[in-house]
């Protein structure tokens, strides 16, 4: 059998959205509930339980399925809008 290199595209781009989700959560795990309170936007526990479960559902279903859609789109927010307003808040002024 021979593979080619645009069958083993949606497998790359799913293991980078769960290693995305998984860098997110770790990186939500360090940051304070204090900085969490400030941004507004949910409380940490809540982005924890989303980052992981989108790790999770995008693994197992694929990005591709439904809800695996919604997990991406969930990690990017992540990515995109709360950590950069996390890193503001948290940053010290002098």
């Amino acid at each position: 059998m021979s593979y080619s290199l645009i069958s083993w595209i949606p497998a790359v781009i799913t293991l980078i959205v769960v290693f995305s989700a998984m860098v997110g959560f770790f990186d939500a795990m360090r940051r304070s509930d204090e900085a969490f309170a400030a941004v507004g936007r949910g409380p940490k526990v809540a982005w924890l339980i989303g980052l992981l479960a989108s790790a999770l559902v995008v693994f197992f279903t694929g990005m591709m399925s439904m809800f695996g859609i919604i997990a991406t789109i969930a990690t990017v927010v992540y990515h995109v809008d709360q950590k950069p307003k996390l890193i503001e808040v948290q940053r010290p002024r002098w």
